[in-house]
This record gives C-alpha cells, sequence and structure tokens, in this order.
C-alpha cells in the first residue's frame, strides 16, 4: 500500500447503479467503497498494461517471423511439396491404371464361358463401383471396407 505521502484526493462520479454495484461487490469482500473503485483502478490498469505488452510483443513475433521466414521463401517450399506431391500422386495413378488394365486382361484370358456382353458389363459395374468408392468420404472408407458381407455381394453383382 502507498505511503499518505504518495496519495493524491480525486473526485470521480458514478451514477446511482454503479455506485450501488461497487457497494455490494466492497460489502461481499469486506472493504470499504474507496478501497474496492481502487482495486478496479488497479484491475483496469494491469489490463491496459498487459493488452499493451501482448501489442508490443506481437509486433516483435511478426518482425522475428517476416525476417527468418519471407513470404517468397514460404510460398517457394509450399509450391515445391504441391509438385512433389502432385508428382507422386501420378506415379500411383499411374501404377494403378497398369493394374487395373492388366485385371482386365487376366479376367478376359479367365472368362471365355461368358459372352462379350456379360464381360462389357461386368466391367462397366466395376467401374461404376470403383467410381462410388472414390467418392466416399474419409470417414465412411474404413467402416465400407470393414463390411465383408456388403463387398462380396457388389462383388457377386459383377
Amino acid at each position: 500500500m502507498a505511503k499518505k505521502s504518495d496519495r493524491i484526493i480525486t473526485s470521480v462520479y458514478l451514477t446511482k447503479e454503479m455506485c450501488g454495484e461497487i457497494d455490494k461487490l466492497a460489502a461481499r469482500e469486506n472493504v470499504s467503497r474507496n478501497e474496492q473503485i481502487r482495486r478496479f483502478i488497479e484491475k483496469g490498469l494491469d489490463i491496459e498494461g498487459y493488452t499493451q505488452n501482448v501489442d508490443f510483443i506481437s509486433s516483435i513475433i511478426r518482425q522475428e517471423f517476416t525476417a527468418v521466414y519471407h513470404i517468397e521463401d514460404i510460398k517457394a517450399v509450399a509450391e515445391q511439396q504441391t509438385n512433389r506431391l502432385a508428382k507422386m500422386l501420378m506415379k500411383s495413378g499411374k501404377i494403378d491404371a497398369a493394374g487395373f488394365f492388366l485385371l482386365i486382361k487376366v479376367l478376359m484370358n479367365l472368362a471365355h464361358d461368358g459372352t462379350e456382353d456379360q464381360f462389357d458389363q461386368m466391367l462397366n459395374e466395376a467401374v461404376t463401383l470403383g467410381v462410388d468408392y472414390m467418392q466416399k468420404k474419409d470417414f465412411q472408407i474404413n467402416s465400407f471396407l470393414q463390411d465383408t458381407d456388403n463387398l462380396r455381394g457388389l462383388a457377386d453383382k459383377l
């Protein structure tokens, strides 16, 4: 607490409602109205100082971040990684397509009993199922693949 010689007396005008609320809080905390008002002022000053410190620290962080990581560098790294992912997906797509066409060739060699129309229908239905599978959301994939009865039923329809 400050010494009496460090104190300054000042007048503050309050509304009746404000004064009533301050009196209630002062009574609850067992302090005088003046002490409660001083506490509110100290809290307000602390909050204002904290806000100024946060703004100051934020500006330093922003400055340091942009000094270390230039936007052009970030864009270059992001573009490099995006290109890398695109190339990986293209490789995956190529191998998937090769596997798909190899499967068609194997089925054609094994399926001598059926007609060409039956084979075409089976192929179209398989492609349709593949498209349906690709349209599923991530959260649906696991349950779809674990439902073996459904998978067998779909395969039987081919």
